[in-house]
């Protein structure tokens, strides 16, 4: 009895272990593939024997990558690493078929999981025709999951040679299952189709996909082509640019509609416009690159950045002599001042060799005081001459050392004033200088501007909205040409953004308008980028194909055409254009005079005061004399 049941004991090991060993192959292919994609983690859905389950866990374990064997641990959100899915198809329909829905409804085919799928139960290696059987298990299995360009899910199929490795895709969530063979596993190695999968899956074969994209000037709006009327819509003909290049790199068809707005938070976790539109899976890409926004993020993804959208307030700066007195700026202070004592000098020397020439020479009509002096020297410096006729040597050259100095000064002084009367200043720098300023301001009427300035933390910019616009009603945010053509006439600052300002400065204004035009930029906004559907299938090849643009210079070549470089202030030219002085240049000197007329009105009357004083005293003194002689004749009788 006993030899019977130890034979039938041996026989039920032998036969269990030769079972688990015909999986050794298939592991081995597994563990490979696995390693190669950088894979960290595997959840297995298999119907195998508990032994060969145990070998597929001891293989990967060794390559350092954890298992499960629970397909309700699978992860519904975005990991950040790899992480591979292992189905066994012949298994119960009902697994897979759960699976795969649970996988399409969370989108879980994408590029961070890597799917691999096999039939332990068929024998492949019979048939020859491998194309056929990857496209029967395809269909059959996921012919109605969300399996897009961006979905890695392979398919092992058991040959003489080895595992061949095939793909399988959609390029549209209604269009039929396309298949590629990926690669293969040998006992030698691994070895992947160079390139194949890239070039295959960029090919959408003609599909028509939709696309929605934001005009904010409809009325102006004739369709896209070169030289648009609006200003606005400059970044939507961009973009359309970039999405004509999509589409044959793609091969594609576009199905473009058109919204007003980018769209914004309603309050209720809806957005609406073009937001909206992708939240709610209406198109699939957008049109025209939109702002990178945290509340966007939320309903949306971003492909790549594509263009910024920038945006600054523009202004001319304040001529110099409304800031700064423009008289004192030729020269610097000690210039000044080494000015002053030398003129103090010529003075003195001047009234001193006037001294020592009478006490030598005894000559009266050469005698000079220190007002005569002082009038001497400031004739020199008004570049005026002096009437007296003075014959001493010494003091001819002194005057003529004196107006020679003033001539040399003179000439600096005049050379700098010219040019100081022309200059702009530079005394608004910062948004803080803006605010102080009698400067008025607005901003253009474009689709973020009022969301962003009521959005700001910023306290300058806060009070910059409050103090300068806010005032203003529905007239703080207006035309840009409204708003170029204030800055051209008043001392008005306007928020634009640089492609409509430059375009129109370019076309309207004159080469010595352009200078002095300054600008700051008040807030810093987000790069532009093509939104695409939550979790979209198409996110990564529209990255790959957007990236090639920007490396070959396409989207250079684009932003060139459409672009205006920035106006320069051509200083030859300006040197050329005669430019009146107005009153504010010379209100420094209409100070002077009126402080003059002033000064002079004033010792004319302390002058008639004291002459008045004198005849009054020399009267009375005259009275009393007379009275003294007329007492001293009364007194003598």
């Amino acid at each position: 009895m006993r030899n019977p049941i130890i034979l039938l004991w041996l026989c039920l090991a032998a036969s269990t272990f030769r079972t688990s060993v015909e999986y050794d192959g298939l592991i081995n292919a597994l563990t490979r593939v696995f390693v190669h994609k950088h894979v960290q983690t595997v959840t297995a859905t298999t119907c195998w024997p508990t032994d060969a389950n145990s070998r597929l866990l001891l293989a990967l374990s060794s390559a350092d990558i954890s298992v499960n064997f629970r397909p309700s641990l699978i992860p519904v959100h975005t990991t950040w690493y790899r992480y591979g899915i292992l189905v066994d198809v012949s298994c119960s329909v009902q697994i897979p078929t759960t699976l795969f829905r649970k996988a399409s409804k969370h989108r879980l085919f994408n590029m961070q999981n890597d799917w691999i799928l096999i039939n332990s139960r068929r024998n492949e290696s019979r048939v020859l025709n491998t194309s056929a059987i990857a496209l029967e298990t395809f269909e059959m299995h996921l012919s109605e999951a969300y399996v897009l360009p961006e979905s890695n899910v392979f398919l092992f199929i058991d040959t003489a040679s080895g595992w061949e490795i095939w793909e399988g895709f959609k390029v549209g969530k209604m269009e039929k299952i396309q298949v590629n063979r990926h690669g293969m596993v040998t006992s030698d190695g691994i070895y992947f189709e160079k390139n194949d999968s890239i070039s295959f899956k960029s090919n959408l074969r003609g599909i028509t996909l939709k696309a929605t994209t934001v005009i904010s000037e409809p009325s102006k709006f004739k369709g896209f082509y070169p030289f648009a009327d609006t200003d606005l819509d400059t970044f939507a003909q961009m973009h359309y640019d970039l999405n004509v290049i999509l589409q044959d790199q793609l091969n594609f068809k576009t199905d473009l509609s058109i919204v007003n707005s980018f769209g914004w938070d309603m309050g209720n976790s809806s957005f609406s416009g073009l937001t909206g539109q992708l939240q709610r899976e209406e198109c699939d890409f957008s049109g025209i690159g939109a702002f990178m926004r945290n509340d966007r993020m939320t309903v949306i993804d971003y492909t790549v950045g594509t263009f910024y959208r920038q945006a600054a307030a523009l202004f001319k700066q304040p001529p110099l002599s409304s800031v700064r007195n423009i008289c004192i700026l030729p020269f610097k202070f000690e210039v000044w001042m080494v000015t002053l004592f030398t003129f103090i000098g010529f003075t003195v020397l001047i009234a001193f060799l006037s001294r020592m020439t009478r006490r030598f020479k005894k000559d009266e009509e050469e005698m000079l005081n220190v007002s005569d002096s002082v009038t001497i020297v400031h004739g020199a410096i008004c570049q005026q001459g002096y009437t007296m006729n003075l014959n001493a040597g010494s003091i001819r050259v002194a005057i003529f050392v004196l107006f020679l100095t003033a001539v040399f000064l003179f000439t600096s002084y005049s050379a700098s004033i010219v040019a100081l009367l022309q200059s702009p200043s530079n005394s608004i720098k910062t948004i803080n200088d803006l605010v102080e300023s009698s400067m008025t301001f607005s901003a253009q009427d474009n689709p973020y501007n009022d969301v962003y300035f009521g959005e700001t933390d910023d306290p300058l910019l806060r009070k910059l909205y409050d103090k300068k616009m806010k005032p203003h009603g529905t007239q703080k945010f207006t035309l840009a040409s409204a708003g170029i053509a204030r800055i051209r006439t008043e001392f008005h600052g306007f928020m634009i953004d640089f492609v409509s300002a430059y375009k129109l400065i370019s076309q309207l204004w004159l080469e010595e308008e352009k200078c002095g035009l300054s600008e700051i930029q008040l807030f810093k906004l987000p790069m532009l980028a093509l939104a695409v559907v939550k979790r979209s299938g198409y996110k990564d090849i529209l990255k790959q194909k957007l990236i090639h643009q920007q490396e070959v210079g396409l989207k250079n070549r684009i932003i060139r055409r459409w672009i205006p470089a920035k106006p320069m202030c051509d200083s030859s030219n300006r040197a050329n254009q005669f430019v009146s002085v107005s009153i504010k240049e010379i209100y420094p000197m209409l100070q002077i005079y009126g402080f003059g007329l002033c000064i002079s009105i004033v010792i004319l009357f302390f002058e008639i005061a004291y002459n008045t004083y004198t005849d009054r005293s020399e009267n009375l003194q005259s009275n009393t004399n007379l009275f003294s002689i007329f007492r001293f004749m009364y007194n003598k009788r």
